[in-house]
C-alpha cells in the first residue's frame, strides 16, 4: 500500500512519457482470457490464475475488490508491463461480471471460478 502511494506521489512530480506504440504492444502482450479458481482461507481470498497462453500463478486479497485488483496487478507483473503503463491500461483490465463480483463478496461461498476476458482497447 505504501509503495502504491509513493509511486503515485512520484508520478505527480515526474509524469512518465507514454508512447502509443508501446501501449498497444503492452495491451497485446496481455492474455485474452484468464480463468481464476479461488477459495477462502483465514480471511483471505486466494486464487490460482490460468491464462489462455498456459501461464499459471497465484495471488490473494482480503476483500473482493482487493482480490480483483491483485489479479490484475499479478497479470501486469507476470507479463512485464512497466508500472507507468498500468494506469493507461487500467480500462483494459480483467473485470468480473456483477454476479461474479457478488459471489466474491459473499462470505458464505467458499470457492468458485471466474472466467474473465480482457476488456477491448478503445480506438
Amino acid at each position: 500500500m505504501l509503495k502504491k502511494i509513493f509511486e503515485k506521489f512520484v508520478r505527480l512530480f515526474k509524469p512518465a512519457q507514454l508512447y502509443p506504440e508501446a501501449l498497444i504492444a503492452y495491451f497485446h502482450r496481455l492474455p485474452s482470457q484468464i480463468s481464476v479458481s479461488w477459495f477462502r482461507d483465514d480471511g483471505f481470498i486466494v486464487g490460482t490464475i490460468k491464462t489462455d497462453d498456459g501461464a499459471e500463478f497465484m495471488t490473494q486479497g482480503v476483500s473482493a475488490r482487493e482480490f480483483v485488483e491483485m489479479v490484475n496487478e499479478s497479470i501486469f507483473a507476470v507479463y512485464e508491463i512497466p508500472v507507468e503503463y498500468h494506469d493507461a491500461l487500467g480500462m483494459k483490465k480483467f473485470v468480473p461480471s456483477r454476479a461474479e463480483f457478488d459471489r466474491l463478496n459473499n462470505a458464505a461461498i467458499k470457492k468458485s471460478t471466474l472466467q474473465l476476458e480482457k476488456s477491448p482497447m478503445a480506438a
